[in-house]
């Protein structure tokens, strides 16, 4: 059976306290640092990029199956909404996903096999 992402379309109340429509655009990764895969949404008319670290990423699939592109799209959605309902801002330092948090996610999405 394909997983189908949970995370690819969702509302989220936005920092004003009006609904604000999100959306996944696309993924792709830098091939520089620790290589990060990055996913990007759309957050009402503005375009939000959640990162995953390359490194945090190779330890979590160590040992385990590897997470599929709509895993990750589930895991970076979910990230994001957190972060938004926090109302932090939408930038590098928010939605930058490493060890701890990754591990938390997959766990709370039951990805940990």
């Amino acid at each position: 059976m394909t997983y189908e992402p949970i995370y690819e379309r969702f509302e989220v109340v936005g920092p004003n306290g009006a609904p604000l429509e999100v959306s996944f655009v696309r993924a792709g990764f830098l091939t520089q640092g620790d290589r990060p895969e990055l996913f990007f949404f759309r957050v009402g008319g503005e375009e939000a990029v959640v990162g995953i670290s390359g490194a945090s990423l190779a330890r979590f699939e160590r040992g385990r199956s590897r997470l599929s592109r709509e895993q990750k799209i589930d895991v970076t959605g979910r990230w994001l909404k957190r972060q938004m309902e926090a109302g932090l801002p939408l930038d590098s330092r928010s939605l930058y996903i490493q060890d701890d948090e990754l591990a938390n996610l997959a766990s709370e999405l039951d990805f940990t096999e």
